[in-house]
């Protein structure tokens, strides 16, 4: 497998990053764990014999345990708030799915070595700046091909679906721009309300590559979090585990009783290969801070309930249509009081008797944007805002802080 592949680099790099890597042995004595780290230092040393062409014997032995450690990591890391968790558990769940997906690519399971890079990506934490586990999924993807020949894609697959408005108290169409120069973009931001841009992102290589289709043929081994349920704020609500390709079949290639939505999720940090395919936007030069890139991909009728984010956002429409129902940040919209979901209404501004259960609706101002492919919508901070997908839609949302 080794020699076929030019993964050399990568294993070399990764491994020895790992055996040397002072923060995973500085964890293990904090914690007194003497047996996991003598484990985790005989997978390294085997693995390490493996890459180097000296040792071929012992690797079902090797991924079971790592198979061990990581089921003891698993129960650590899943103890208690998330947040409260210290960061070296999940460093060393993902170097030891690191190590497990060398060992499985080299018996050549390349679907489950991608899963378990997936898994360090997801449950994981990077030691730094390292990007060892993305690099490594993206060749070991390469091996696996997708076979299409029975997946049929739909004429109207991004056929914009006509939904009408429901009941607004008053309403104003976002206002266009045409490629604006930094400056006018500037001018624009002090309005303090929404518009489009238009012809700004239509360089981008996704504009031209992303579809279902080319989604399931080169990442489609990739597995990602899924949101299943009509909205977060749903009883029923709840997220899974799913292979790109499977969600694309079962959701957007057909119709499923249950709806499903990757949503706001970092998807560039764990399918590192899609980044290529954007090219940062100069107005955001104007930001000294990190710039937080989220990804939406789902089929028609995903609604992101009215709820308000903590940040500037250009959303990018890549493929397929979207409506945005905006109100002001000096609205009073109800929010829930339930600190998970203070950012959130209480209205659902689709419900024909919202204004029944809230009268004052009828005084608020919605601000609409109908967006398709290449549309940026500029949405300002702590502005309301309710989303609902009008196709198949693909969208890229940058936030930032001013």
């Amino acid at each position: 497998m080794f020699e076929s592949v030019p993964t050399n680099e990568v294993l070399n790099t990764g491994l020895k990053f790992y055996s040397t890597c002072k923060a995973i042995q500085e964890g293990f004595c904090r914690y007194y764990c003497k047996t996991s780290g003598d484990v985790y230092d005989d997978i390294l040393s085997g693995t390490n014999q493996v890459v180097a062409h000296l040792e071929e014997k012992g690797i079902r032995d090797r991924i079971f345990k790592c198979d061990i450690l990581l089921d003891s990591i698993w129960e650590t890391i899943n103890v208690g708030h998330w947040k409260d968790v210290d960061i070296f558990w999940r460093q060393l769940y993902r170097s030891v799915c690191f190590i497990k997906s060398v060992n499985l690519a080299h018996c050549g399971k390349y679907s489950d070595a991608i899963l378990s890079c997936d898994m360090g990506l997801i449950m994981g934490a990077p030691l730094g700046d390292e990007l060892f586990v993305q690099e490594l999924a993206d060749i070991l993807c390469q091996l696996v091909n997708n076979d299409l020949q029975e997946i049929e894609m739909k004429n109207d697959l991004v056929k914009k679906t006509e939904v009408p408005l429901p009941h607004l108290p008053s309403l104003v169409n976002v206002p266009s721009v045409d490629a604006p120069t930094l400056e006018k973009f500037l001018d624009l931001l002090k309005s303090g309300t929404p518009f489009i841009m238009k012809n700004v992102i239509n360089h981008w290589p996704a504009m031209k590559k992303w579809s279902p289709l080319y989604l399931i043929r080169y990442f489609g081994e990739r597995t990602i979090p899924i949101e299943i349920g009509s909205s977060y704020t749903s009883d029923v609500w709840s997220q899974k585990l799913l292979k790109l390709k499977d969600f694309i079949s079962s959701h957007i290639l057909s119709q499923a009783d249950e709806v499903a939505y990757l949503a706001q999720y970092e998807l560039f940090n764990h399918i590192t290969k899609l980044k290529d395919d954007i090219i940062p936007l100069d107005y955001l030069a104007i930001s000294d801070n990190e710039i937080v890139t989220n990804c939406w991909f789902g089929p028609a009728g995903t609604v992101s309930p009215l709820h308000h984010d903590h940040y500037e956002n250009l959303f990018c429409q890549v493929y397929g249509y979207k409506r945005f129902i905006m109100f002001s940040r000096h609205d009073n919209m109800h929010p829930h009081q339930h600190h998970l979901l203070e950012n959130t209404s209480q209205m659902d501004i689709e419900s024909p008797d919202v204004s029944d259960k809230f009268p004052d609706y009828k005084d608020k101002t919605a601000w609409v944007a109908d967006l398709g492919p290449g549309d940026v919508l500029y949405v300002p901070l702590h502005w309301w805002h309710h989303v609902r997908s009008l196709s198949v839609s693909f969208s890229v949302s940058m936030w930032w802080k001013n």
